[in-house]
């Protein structure tokens, strides 16, 4: 591919105007090369620029790839990125406080899927929080589907992280064959599985029973059979919490859901909300759910021509991966989308 030498220069305010942009166009620069500049950052949100979690993932990357970087501070609204070479290796990184470790993985790991090697990558900071996708989420429906790309992801989380205080420790292992494989993922078929995991940290178990009784009871009868939720408690951590996370799969496809537990939230509301987001997509009929329609673009963008995916809708921050991601490769996506699916190719 010829690379022009002109950096690629985005606006950090387009669409939801949030970290996304950054997260995608870091991981696009590290892969294509391509120097980058981004511009307001963060625009939208109600305390623009760099935070805890942006700020890690940016020195993530930087440190994978041998970068170099201007405007890597709190509060930042824009940056220069000048990616070198990616290299796998042994990397930790800490976030300092709650923010999202899943939201730090995001940015390094395309760029580490993109080349042939092995990576141990600690991250300390939020397992269960907030806006983002909890690492159960990671571990039951994304990292199965990034196999389907050619991505071979293990998870170990050694302490939970919720906010405010966070403290979760988690160690991904990665094993890239660097090259992307072809990804069709169709409409989903008859659900012949349902498994979950409620996670919870320095609170009585008697919470967690509770969580698992309100989401038997708002999953539909013919699911009893072929359900199973299990309980992961830790007694005592850095930081307290509970959270929930559930897939369904019909034996080839998986859909997943979660909801976290906050001060005053009842238990059987936490069940209820991650059911009922369950239903969601399991009754929109497609092969991913929305949650990972946006992760799995990157992957998309450097499989095989022809290759597709379908989800019950695009979210905001889909419909931004797009437009970032195109700034790098062109037009290479087709979106077909219609009222109650939408299917996304790589042309």
């Amino acid at each position: 591919m010829l690379l022009s030498d002109e950096p690629i220069i985005i606006d950090g305010s387009h669409g939801e105007g949030g970290g996304q942009i950054l997260r995608t166009g870091l991981a696009m620069s590290a892969i294509t090369g391509r120097s980058l500049k981004i511009h307001s950052i963060r625009a939208n949100r109600p305390k623009p620029g760099l935070a805890n979690q942006h700020l890690t993932g940016l020195r993530a990357i930087q440190e994978i790839c041998g970068a170099s970087v201007e405007g890597d501070n709190i509060g930042s609204t824009s940056i220069s990125f000048s990616p070198s070479n990616i290299e796998h290796g042994e990397h930790e990184f800490r976030v300092g406080t709650a923010g999202s470790i899943t939201l730090v993985l995001q940015t390094v790991l395309p760029a580490l899927a993109s080349v042939k090697g092995i990576s141990k990558i600690s991250v300390t900071g939020g397992t269960d929080v907030k806006w983002s996708p909890p690492m159960d989420y990671y571990r039951l429906m994304l990292f199965p589907l990034l196999k389907k790309a050619g991505l071979n992801c293990t998870l170990k989380i050694k302490q939970r992280g919720y906010y405010p205080r966070g403290g979760g420790e988690v160690e991904v292992g990665i094993e890239a064959s660097g090259d992307f494989d072809q990804i069709t993922i169709e409409n989903s078929d008859e659900i012949c599985k349902v498994s979950g995991i409620i996670n919870i940290t320095g609170l009585p178990a008697a919470i967690a029973e509770r969580i698992r009784g309100s989401l038997i009871q708002h999953l539909p009868d013919r699911y009893s059979s072929i359900t199973k939720i299990n309980i992961d408690q830790m007694k005592k951590g850095p930081s307290q919490g509970v959270g929930v996370t559930l897939t369904a799969s019909d034996g080839e496809n998986i859909l997943g859901a979660s909801a976290l537990g906050e001060r005053g939230k009842p238990a059987e509301k936490v069940g209820k909300e991650c059911a009922s987001q369950l239903m969601k997509e399991i009754e929109g009929g497609a092969g991913v759910d929305i949650y990972a329609s946006d992760q799995l673009l990157p992957y998309l963008a450097f499989s095989e021509p022809g290759s597709f995916y379908k989800t019950r809708t695009l979210t905001n921050h889909t419909k931004t991966n797009v437009w970032t991601i195109e700034h790098f490769l062109g037009e290479i996506f087709e979106i077909d989308e219609k009222p109650n699916i939408a299917r996304i190719s790589k042309r």
